[in-house]
């Protein structure tokens, strides 16, 4: 747009209109000028505006005072809270070098100065009933949207989207913004209607608008808005103070939102990392007072050992193996629960401080949680994949992948981090050497763990979920600890299906390579059914013991029906 051109433009170093034909060099702040056949000027100029209520109406007021008619206009927050697309038109070539001038005087042309604009980008609009999207028909001429505007600034509404295209609909305005309250909504409508403005309403936010019709907010207003929803307005607030007193966590969600857009396979993943981090945020309220756990057991898996499934509101199942000397555990949940279960194990007999093994499956926060806080208290030894401590120290869960989306991998891990409290525990076991090694159905074979009279062989995932995943498969009672891979979607709760997204869970989304995931599933299940078979002749009952969701009979399941 400001590349130069053989046509008139305004050089603010000068202070002259340029004759047309004549070649200068554009400024770095610039506006193009151009006449109209009719002998009246056009200018087309990108704006800067300060992020806050009335700047918009300050833009068209100047305009409108200049006689200037604005023919496009285009305001889009989400995508630049500083940035105005404008083209004008008015009567002079010197009036149009006057407008330019002025724009410059008062630092509203494009690029801004350094250090202008820079403040920080902060929650601004948290009241989803006060958003509101309108089409405003309006007389085509110099001030008319001046007028508008400061209809708009009276009663404090903060635009956050607005387009006009003179050329393609003369008159129509599109316009969403933001109020503090549904009663500022209904204020401002009757103003309209008493200055007999011809209106339509595309949607209120009081009408349980859906967030993603929402254009004009920036990242964490997006974040906040869906979490309010979800919400009773006492718990959002928690999340809203902690997004608001953190810098680092307003960044990192501005950025996982900006890289979320970049392709159609990021996209895709960040509709199932946003639904995750949500609930996420969302399970900071269901501690204490609020935290309930699903204790489910004990079923004896061997002679000595008895296993209890704990779940958790949110977040992964850990499983509790259960000894006469020791506990082991096999994987975790989030973090911020750590401490409410403590005190419903004591509550339920079972001594946490016993948990001498935790077993991890793989990196993720709903799955190492509690490895920190355990190795802190109760000084409990954490087993991992190597790969692991590159993925908590880079705070990355596709570190070590190829997977087009580490970026996005990499900011949404440092959310769902900061809102769960993973940290890193100081010291990472590898798992004990198997005697033998090799392979098993096409798993390596990276260990062998032993909890009294049960013997777990460790098999490696070949990275189709994330880097460092490990399976527990206990080949004597035909038992597997599957992580996040065949889930019984059925068990799951409706608002876990929901937020796992699940169909495009298991294929894309959250996995490093879903190419691959979805090999490693069927050679999982291929795995269970030989094992079906081999233990089942000796009154055994094989079966899977998934992330999330119940566990399940390997026997009922429709895969292994079919192999029958």
């Amino acid at each position: 747009m400001f590349s130069p051109m053989q046509t008139s433009q305004y050089d603010l170093q000068n202070d002259e209109v340029i004759q047309q034909d004549q070649q200068v060099p554009s400024s770095e702040r610039a506006a193009t000028l151009r006449p109209d056949q009719d002998g009246q000027w056009r200018i087309t100029t990108l704006v800067w505006v300060a992020d806050k209520p009335g700047e918009l109406a300050d833009i068209c007021s100047f305009m409108g005072n200049r006689q200037a008619n604005i023919e496009y206009f285009s305001f889009n927050r989400s995508q630049d809270p500083h940035r105005v697309e404008l083209e004008v038109r008015t009567a002079t070539g010197e009036s149009a070098g006057a407008i330019v001038q002025g724009l410059a005087e008062r630092d509203r042309l494009f690029p801004p100065h350094e250090g202008q604009g820079e403040e920080a980008s902060e929650p601004g609009v948290t009241e989803v009933g006060g958003l509101l999207k309108i089409k405003v028909y309006m007389m085509d001429r110099p001030g008319a949207m001046a007028e508008l505007a400061k209809v708009f600034k009276e009663h404090q509404a903060n635009v956050i989207h607005m387009t006009y295209d003179g050329s393609a609909e003369p008159g129509l305005i599109s316009v969403a913004m933001a109020t503090r309250s549904p009663d500022q909504v209904a204020a401002l409508l009757e103003r309209m209607n008493l200055d007999r403005y011809h209106y339509h309403v595309e949607w209120r936010g009081e009408e349980n608008v859906d967030m993603d019709r929402v254009i004009g907010l920036n990242e964490v207003e997006t974040f906040l808005l869906r979490l309010k929803s979800m919400l009773p307005e006492d718990k959002a607030g928690g999340i809203e103070d902690l997004i608001r007193s953190s810098d680092e966590l307003r960044r990192t969600l501005a950025s996982f939102r900006r890289e979320a857009g970049e392709n159609v396979e990021a996209m895709a993943a960040s509709e199932v990392f946003t639904k995750i981090l949500e609930l996420a945020a969302a399970s900071v309220t269901r501690t204490g007072v609020h935290f309930s756990l699903r204790l489910t057991g004990p079923l004896r898996v061997t002679e000595a050992v008895r296993l209890y499934m704990l779940t958790c509101p949110t977040g992964a199942n850990a499983y509790l193996l259960v000894g006469k000397e020791e506990y082991v555990l096999v994987d975790s949940s989030y973090g911020h629960y750590f401490p409410d279960v403590v005190k419903w194990l004591m509550a339920h007999g079972l001594d946490p401080s016993r948990i001498r093994r935790a077993l991890i499956s793989h990196a993720d926060a709903d799955h190492a949680g509690w490895a920190a806080p355990l190795e802190r208290e109760f000084s409990t030894e954490i087993y991992m994949h190597p790969q692991s401590r590159e993925v908590l120290d880079k705070e990355n869960r596709a570190q070590g992948s190829d997977t087009k989306l580490l970026k996005l991998n990499g900011s949404y891990t440092k959310l769902i981090n900061r809102f769960t409290d993973l940290n890193a525990p100081k010291d990472i076991l590898p798992f004990p050497a198997h005697p033998t090694g090799g392979e098993r159905n096409g798993f390596p074979v990276v260990g062998q763990v032993t909890v009294e009279d049960m013997t777990l062989t460790v098999l490696e995932s070949l990275g189709g979920h994330i880097p460092g995943q490990v399976f527990f498969l206990c080949e004597s009672e035909g038992l597997l600890f599957s992580g996040d891979y065949l889930i019984d979607v059925p068990s799951l709760s409706e608002r876990s299906k929901s937020t796992l997204s699940i169909a495009r869970f298991l294929v894309t989304s959250t996995n490093s390579d879903s190419r691959v995931f979805g090999r490693e599933m069927d050679m999982l299940k291929s795995l269970m059914i030989d094992l079906h078979r081999e233990v089942s002749p000796r009154g055994k009952t094989p079966r899977v013991f998934p992330g999330h969701g119940d566990y399940y009979c390997v026997a009922d399941t429709d895969w292994a029906e079919n192999n029958d």
